[in-house]
């Protein structure tokens, strides 16, 4: 009989504990419609509130830049929807606002600064059309902070220098360089302060190692620029004339240079075989007058000058000099006249 009382008594606790426990259940759902319920009716309140929008300026003069104290970001005040404000909120981490200063279809007008002759303006309430179509009609704009942006008038002057190819390669076999490499355009208009200006030789594209390349060879090479200055091109195009050569020899007189006064000399040779490479299109037009061989007196050593072959046409690569020195006799020329 104790047996059967004490089943009934566990019977009757655990269907307690359904109860109690459907109960809190219950509680919980209806709290998380009233919640949710409340969270509808919030945001579909008017509230006001700031997004913070970054910005880009795009065609700005070349004589003007962003002035440096400036962020690049506005605090637009608006006023909407709750729905409408948490979107926005949501969405400001996408691309930042494009101010182009030579839009037709959104003009902005660019402004002189009356008293301070080194900076101009736009100001940012022009910007209001295309801040309204990036947020939507359903949201007000009330503020836009700040109201004015401000560009530096760089004091600069402008200089158009040749530009310089910075590259490395190595010709494919049977190929040699036929004329100077040729960037084009040959040279940039460079915006800057004069003093610093004024000391600019060329302008140096960024390095570029080619590798082998054979044949006339093109290469697209982008300006490496220097902070605080402006170019009109931001790259260039190399062009590497390359053709294909043929190798053989000529003969030389040689020329002797500084020699001592009142003296003359007989060199022996007095004539040196040339060895070069030469692009086949340039092969019948070569001569000797494309050589220029010297001996330099000042160079003897051990009753022997060292001789010195320079080509006079780029297009000529020597490769090999024999002999490489000449004996001498060095007679004074009173004694030739006697």
């Amino acid at each position: 009989m104790s047996g059967t009382k004490k089943t009934k008594q566990n019977i009757t606790s655990g269907f307690l504990k359904i109860i109690r426990n459907r109960n809190i259940l219950v509680f919980f759902i209806f709290f998380a419609i009233a919640s949710f319920l409340w969270f509808l009716n919030a945001i579909n309140k008017e509230y006001t509130t700031d997004i913070n929008l970054g910005y880009e300026v795009k065609n700005l003069p070349e004589t003007m830049s962003v002035k440096e104290s400036s962020d690049n970001k506005l605090v637009i005040s608006v006023s909407g929807h709750g729905y409408n404000l948490l979107r926005e909120e949501l969405e400001k981490v996408k691309l930042p606002l494009i101010i182009d200063l030579k839009s037709k279809k959104n003009k902005i007008n660019l402004y002189n600064c009356v008293e301070n002759c080194t900076q101009s303006y736009i100001l940012t309430n022009d910007l209001k059309p295309i801040i309204k179509k990036r947020f939507g009609e359903n949201i007000k704009i009330v503020k836009i902070s700040p109201d004015t942006i401000y560009f530096d008038i760089n004091l600069t002057y402008s200089r158009k220098l040749p530009v310089i190819p910075q590259i490395d390669y190595k010709a494919s076999i049977d190929y040699m360089q036929n004329g100077s490499i040729k960037t084009k355009p040959d040279s940039i208009t460079v915006y800057g302060p004069s003093e610093l200006l004024d000391t600019m030789q060329g302008i140096y594209t960024i390095y570029s190692d080619l590798g082998s390349i054979g044949e006339n060879h093109i290469k697209e090479l982008k300006i490496k620029q220097v902070k605080n200055f402006k170019y009109s091109k931001t790259d260039v195009l190399v062009d590497i004339p390359l053709e294909k050569y043929t190798e053989t020899e000529i003969i030389k007189d040689i020329v002797p240079i500084n020699v001592p006064e009142g003296f003359v000399i007989n060199l022996i040779p007095e004539s040196v075989s040339i060895y070069y490479k030469v692009p086949i299109s340039l092969f019948e037009s070569i001569s000797e007058e494309d050589f220029e061989v010297t001996a330099n007196y000042e160079t003897e050593q051990n009753e022997e000058i060292v001789i010195d072959a320079v080509p006079l046409n780029k297009s000529i690569s020597i490769t090999k000099l024999t002999p490489l020195s000449a004996k001498y006799i060095l007679e004074a020329k009173d004694t030739i006249n006697d």
